[in-house]
């Protein structure tokens, strides 16, 4: 292994396939291919779903001296009994210590990924005792103990004269704290994969944690995978940084962010993480982010967000500061082609900045739009664009960008096909997910000339054009239609069951689902026979779709089921 101040090198590669993720899928194409160098934390984010704690789980199993904190983790120092349905809490005395038990909770330490392996370590090595109980005393201002009762490791906490079980006692958080801080001290591993470790922890006491965790790993040349759904645990400062972040997206094989950056972008990554330390944290665990110029964008936008939308689509719209319209540009491009759900606003000068024309330049979307709505070819905005520079040209406007932008803002000659075109490359940017202010610039849409926060916050509480842009960035989770779809199917498989019934007995009417699944298709629909062998299957919930219809025979075939809306009583 690695001492400090060695060069970092290679020390682990680990290739997944999807079989090895998920198995029984039978994928055997590379899911996922690893290398960790020595002191490396590398950090695997992504939405529910998508796969990180399978990778997670398969990595350790393919690692030798690998470890594995599971997201289960305290199920293991904690006592249940059996109720035939489930498990309820039984008393509990602590680990119990007699020599038959012990392989057992090692091997269910490392099959599940169960701490009690790790408080045993508190036990049998002595110096990861003197390293959490010095962690503890720091941090929490609390003294940990080891006491053996009837044959059970029962461990204390210790508070000035105040002792008690921290297995029996005490909240889930100090044990979750005590399990990692033990797991990181131990020396037996290679590879420590942590699902999870916010489970239960103040933000403060994470990042403690992870501060310990990266100087094991700088010290000793190991590495670790750290599963994580908590901002707090992300700080990149560094490009180098940006490699060790794996991006889990459903569907889709995880990629590291630092792919999607190219060299020559790499300074202006590092300047925005600077100015902004909680940037990437803000992109890759926001609902859908919206990126902005500047810190007044956010808080124009939040005010006036605050205003128009209900609470909850504000909690769910994440305005992201990257320091100007380049930083938009660069930020655009890489969320792009990470395949991040987005939006992004900027003033209208954006549209002369040649950072952010090259990328839109390189969506195929925007300049499919290009050559259909404006016959432009070679699909590229400098040739959108070349009719109005020329005007300004003639018209004697200065090359400055914010001169230009003016211009564009408020003096395209109308009737010239200049406004048309403008008009069509704002709304073929808006539509790929990029907003430029019509009116120029935030100040404008606003109505204020000063730039200071306490002015746009002033001017975005009051009703205006900022609405507009408010609204087009908010974000809700709107599973309206998927639920309208799923409705669709349900009702389709149910008049199905009845088409079925209908061939053994071509008479017979039914006023009621028919199936296995009688009770619940019944709490969905009503039945009714209606005439001809006809029957009518109505919804009863949802609620938004009460009244919905189908109605069949014992031949209509499945295209033609579909829900239609309830008839009105005066139609």
């Amino acid at each position: 292994m690695n001492t400090p101040g060695d060069e970092p090198s290679a020390m682990l590669t680990v290739t997944l396939t999807g079989e090895d993720v998920l198995p029984g899928s039978g994928d055997q194409e590379p899911f996922l291919t690893m290398s960790a160098r020595s002191g490396d934390v590398t950090y695997f984010v992504g939405r529910n779903g998508s796969g990180k704690s399978r990778a997670g789980r398969a990595l350790a199993s393919k690692t030798p001296e690998a470890r594995l904190l599971s997201t289960d983790r305290l199920t293991g120092v904690m006592g249940f009994q059996p109720q035939g349905w489930g498990h309820t809490p039984k008393d509990f005395q602590g680990l119990p210590l007699d020599a038959a038990s012990r392989p057992h909770i090692r091997q269910a330490s490392e099959k599940v990924g169960s701490a009690a392996e790790h408080y045993f370590a508190l036990r049998e090595k002595p110096e990861v005792l003197l390293r959490v109980a010095a962690f503890l005393r720091k941090a929490l201002n609390r003294d940990i103990e080891l006491r053996e009762t009837s044959g059970y490791l029962d461990p204390y906490i210790r508070m000035g004269s105040v002792s008690y079980s921290l297995l029996r006692d005490e909240g889930h958080g100090l044990r979750e704290l005590v399990s990692l801080l033990a797991a990181t001290y131990s020396d037996d591993w290679r590879l420590l994969v942590v699902d999870e470790p916010e489970l239960h922890l103040h933000p403060a006491m994470l990042r403690l944690w992870l501060g310990e965790l990266n100087k094991v790993c700088e010290v000793t040349g190991n590495s670790a995978v750290v599963i994580t759904h908590e901002p707090a645990a992300i700080t990149p400062k560094t490009v180098d940084d940006l490699r060790s972040l794996w991006l889990f997206q459903p569907g889709g094989r995880p990629s590291r962010l630092s792919d999607f950056i190219d060299k020559e972008q790499e300074r202006g990554v590092e300047g925005s993480l600077l100015q902004n330390p909680g940037l990437v944290s803000q992109l890759v665990f926001a609902p859908r982010p919206v990126l902005v110029e500047g810190i007044l964008d956010v808080a124009a936008l939040s005010v006036a967000m605050g205003r128009t939308q209900p609470a909850e689509v504000v909690a769910q719209t994440e305005l992201i500061d990257c320091g100007g319209s380049g930083g938009v540009a660069l930020w655009f491009n890489i969320a792009s082609r990470a395949g991040l759900n987005f939006k992004a606003i900027a003033d209208l000068d954006a549209c002369l900045d040649s950072q952010v024309q090259a990328v839109m330049d390189r969506r195929s979307d925007v300049t499919q739009r290009y050559r259909v709505d404006l016959a432009i070819e070679p699909a590229k905005t400098h040739v959108l664009l070349r009719p109005l520079i020329e005007e300004m040209r003639k018209e004697g406007v200065s090359s400055n960008p914010k001169s230009r932008a003016v211009w564009l803002s408020s003096s395209v000659p109308v009737g010239t096909g200049h406004e048309s075109r403008r008009a069509k490359l704002l709304e073929i940017w808006r539509d790929a997910g990029l907003w430029l202010h019509s009116q120029g610039t935030l100040e404008s849409v606003l109505g204020t000339e000063t730039k200071s926060r306490e002015a746009v916050q002033s001017a975005a509480s009051k009703p205006g054009p900022i609405d507009e842009v408010a609204s087009w960035a908010a974000f809700v989770l709107d599973p309206k239609g998927d639920v309208f779809e799923l409705l669709g199917a349900a009702v389709e498989r149910i008049a199905q069951a009845i088409q079925v019934a209908q061939r053994l007995n071509p008479d017979a009417e039914f006023s009621a689902p028919v199936g296995s699944s009688v009770d619940t298709d019944g709490q969905l629909v009503h039945v009714t026979p209606t005439e001809n062998g006809r029957h009518r299957i109505t919804v009863k919930v949802p609620q938004a779709f009460a009244g919905y219809y189908v109605e069949f025979d014992r031949t209509t075939p499945p295209v033609d089921m579909t829900l239609l809306p309830p008839v009105r009583a005066d139609e």
